[in-house]
């Protein structure tokens, strides 16, 4: 019981609005080192690639159950970064003895930090204040990962809002690198364009923020029109309501003006090739539970909907059905063992 009440505060005071956020994009980060789950003491210079690094920090692979599936995430997603020419690396203020047991049983092969006193969190600037001094989970970090270049300059920053909710590897190095780190989940093609969808991530869990992509190619000749315009009927892309996935708007790139001579007017239009993507965030468990079993495929539906043009006339507008699939996986609620519980009050 008592364990359970100090779980309950500790979701309400950490519900509450973040007030300090670390290091912003252009800044160079502290330099740290610390003990991994092996004991072994790794810095920067040691964790980063030719490129860089990708530093996350988390609040605990023992009772945190988004930061368990952040870090197994994490190490599916090693040879992406590798790829890249990125190190990685996470940072708790978890002991040695429960990172070491968390990686032995999730098979984690990449450097978990250990930083009990949470010296290096707070030199980052992202000490999570509003839990209380004399609570046994003082010290945690707020959710954040960066990427930063082998002198430590900071190149992406993704702060996690709301704990219950992650950036996805996969979801950061398509938006901030242009990397496409998933497989094209489907193709549609008619008679004026061919639509290939695919999304940052294969397999999702409760609470990761993945990224929706469509790969648009137009047919030579053609052309749709730009959000916006009025007279004409634009592209549009919506996702099906569910429980399971709510979808952010969708992201459209510049267009381009063409004069249409015949009728006297400029309006804006994609040509040739386009991508648009969008976030989508997975729901709480209960909620993709409602949906489809865990180990199953979770489903997410779309239309891209469009009026094609070319230089002889306009074309009846279509409905492109879309669809994306991807394997769901439920968090880890196994904990460590109860002698390396951190149960002390600092």
């Amino acid at each position: 019981m008592r364990s359970f009440i100090l779980l309950m505060a500790f979701v309400a005071c950490i519900s509450a609005q973040p007030g300090s956020r670390g290091s912003d994009v252009g800044a160079t980060i502290p330099r740290f080192s610390a003990a991994d789950q092996n004991g072994v003491m790794q810095t920067l210079d040691r964790i980063a690639g030719p490129k860089g690094a990708m530093i996350v920090f988390f609040r605990s692979a023992d009772w945190c159950l988004n930061c368990k599936s952040q870090l197994v995430e994490l190490n599916e997603s090693r040879e992406t970064l590798r790829e890249a020419g990125l190190g990685l690396a996470a940072i708790s203020f978890d002991s040695v003895a429960i990172l070491s047991n968390f990686a032995k049983r999730k098979g984690i092969e990449f450097p978990l930090l250990s930083d009990p006193e949470s010296k290096i969190i707070r030199d980052f600037g992202i000490l999570n204040e509003t839990v209380t001094k004399d609570s046994p989970f003082y010290g945690i970090p707020h959710p954040v990962t960066y990427i930063v270049d082998p002198k430590g300059v900071v190149i992406s920053r993704k702060f996690d809002e709301d704990y219950r909710q992650r950036f996805t590897v996969g979801n950061i190095l398509t938006e901030k690198l242009d990397l496409r780190t998933g497989a094209a989940q489907s193709q549609v093609e008619t008679k004026h364009l061919k639509v290939t969808a695919s999304a940052s991530n294969a397999k999702v869990r409760p609470g990761e923020r993945i990224r929706l992509i469509l790969d648009i190619d137009l047919k030579s000749g053609m052309h749709v029109y730009a959000p916006g315009v009025e007279g004409y009927i634009p592209i549009d892309w919506k996702v099906t309501d569910s429980p399971a996935v709510q979808a952010a708007p969708a992201i459209y790139p510049p267009s381009k003006k063409l004069r249409l001579e015949a009728i006297q007017e400029t309006v804006e239009v994609y040509e040739s090739r386009l991508t648009l993507q969008r976030e989508a965030i997975v729901g709480d468990q209960a909620k993709v539970d409602s949906v489809v079993k865990a180990g199953a495929q979770l489903v997410i539906e779309g239309t891209l909907r469009y009026q094609a043009c070319d230089d002889r006339m306009c074309y009846l507008p279509q409905n492109v059905p879309l669809k994306w699939t991807v394997q769901y996986e439920r968090h880890d609620r196994t904990r460590v063992p109860a002698e390396l519980q951190r149960t002390g009050i600092q």
